[in-house]
């Protein structure tokens, strides 16, 4: 299987002036799922010749811009221009339905345009293909955000995104060989309903079974000027667990044996 990354920011701030995209990641399975499409995710799919026409499924874990901005776009190469009724969208309820403060992030026409909608919350369970995705918890300010944990023939692949940490984290993801976590905060900076550095510490060190390989994504602003590189380090010589910082162009290739890392060339002038 692959992960590819279409960014690795995060936040107001970052997203407003795309010192780091936030096009999400697409997954490649038994099925070709779209993770997060924030702003940017169609121009960066093609970028990286991901042919948004291909896809079987679409996954958005909360109704804020930087995850879900490009949905509905998305949701058009799907269903190739709205003109075959296929596809899979599986996202929180504030998604499809909207909040106090929110509009849905898909519109009612485009909602008819798929074959399979799963409005989810933490504990139901997905088959998609030969694959099992199991949906997660998540303590955020839209208190319907869900991630998920997907049982490949490679291995379990977490996906936390935006959360605060909470005790049940680590007994959730434990076991997965990749982790993919939104990481907003560097140490000593924490605010509320996000990670810190400190808080992957906690988890990681609390695992039992850790797994081979965690990614940061979701980088905030203060995380990217106090330098998300140095930060995974500091995770990585404290944990023992190979920490790395997602970005742009990053392929993640799983085998039964092994994990390897890529960074993809774009195409010009996408």
């Amino acid at each position: 299987m692959e992960i590819v990354f279409l960014g690795s920011g995060g936040g107001r701030f970052i997203t407003i002036t795309q010192m780091r995209s936030t096009g999400g990641f697409f997954l490649k399975s038994s099925k070709n799922i779209y993770v997060d499409p924030g702003p940017g995710a169609l121009v960066r799919s093609w970028r990286y010749k991901i042919d948004p026409r291909k896809l079987d499924a679409i996954f958005v874990s909360h109704r804020h811009v930087d995850h879900c901005n490009d949905t509905e776009v998305m949701v058009e190469g799907m269903t190739i221009g709205v003109t075959k009724k296929r596809g899979i969208l599986i996202a929180s309820k504030s998604v499809v339905e909207g909040d106090e403060t929110h509009t849905p992030a898909i519109s009612k026409y485009h909602l008819d345009s798929l074959e399979e909608i799963y409005v989810v919350k933490p504990g139901d369970k997905i088959k998609l293909g030969e694959d099992e995705m199991s949906i997660t918890p998540s303590v955020h300010s839209d208190p319907t955000t869900i991630g998920f944990r997907l049982k490949t023939k490679e291995g379990y692949i977490s996906y936390i995104p935006d959360t605060e940490y909470f005790k049940e984290l680590k007994e959730i993801h434990e076991g997965s060989r990749v982790i993919i976590a939104s990481v907003t905060r560097p140490k000593d900076m924490k605010i509320p309903y996000h990670l810190t550095v400190e808080d992957v510490v906690y988890m990681l060190k609390d695992m039992k079974e850790k797994p081979e390989l965690f990614i940061m994504s979701h980088v905030g602003m203060k995380m990217h000027f106090a330098n998300p590189y140095k930060e995974a380090q500091f995770i990585q010589n404290v944990t023992g667990v190979k920490t790395i910082v997602a970005k742009e162009g990053l392929r993640v290739r799983i085998t039964e044996n092994e994990i390897t890392l890529k960074t993809l060339r774009p195409i010009r002038n996408v």
